[in-house]
């Protein structure tokens, strides 16, 4: 049996522009492809790039307005509808504020609940969730976050701006379509 592990920012919710906003509030300029999470490191200074980072999870005038990933619904509902039962595990510092998030998105409860999200600290912190949880399948838009899932038999990078290049140590997805004829296949 498949078990489906989703991590939320880069993959459920989008970013993109949130960034791209804040960031330029501070006087940078940045394209898409320069806001995914392991290189926009590259391009804004630490204490600023922290600064975007807790205004961006931690501060409900911008944390709540993120979008959607386009066809992130629809995906979840088709994963809901394969009864195969699927997890969240982010590494969000502030639960509440992620949860009323999904709540602004009509995620939660009806796709993400106490049940089956989970809120974790480090990296490391994720794997453990997912061998708890028998995750055979998961989902992040960090090359970092998979190298650390060990028990983690089927990964994928989720790559919506095309920055990486393939590897055989996970399967690389742009949409959310893609995702789903690997995972539902």
């Amino acid at each position: 049996m498949k078990i489906f592990g989703f991590d939320m920012d880069g993959v459920i919710i989008d970013h993109t522009m949130p960034k791209i906003l804040l960031a330029a509030k501070r006087g940078f300029v940045l394209k898409p492809e320069q806001t995914v999470s392991s290189l926009i490191r590259n391009y804004i200074p630490g204490p600023i790039l922290h600064e975007i980072q807790h205004e961006l999870y931690d501060d409900p005038n911008y944390a709540l307005q993120s979008p959607m990933l386009d066809g992130a619904l629809a995906g979840l509902s088709a994963v809901k509808e394969s009864k195969m039962p699927f997890y969240l595990i982010s590494r969000r510092q502030n639960a509440a504020v992620a949860k009323e998030l999904l709540k602004k998105h009509d995620l939660w409860p009806l796709y993400f609940n106490e049940a089956n999200a989970f809120f974790v600290k480090d990296p490391i912190d994720k794997e453990t969730e997912a061998r708890r949880l028998g995750v055979t399948h998961y989902v992040d838009d960090e090359i970092r976050i998979l190298d650390v899932l060990a028990s983690v038999k089927n990964k994928y990078l989720f790559d919506q701006h095309g920055v990486f290049s393939d590897t055989p140590a996970f399967s690389r997805v742009k949409t959310w379509d893609e995702l789903l004829r690997k995972l539902l296949d």
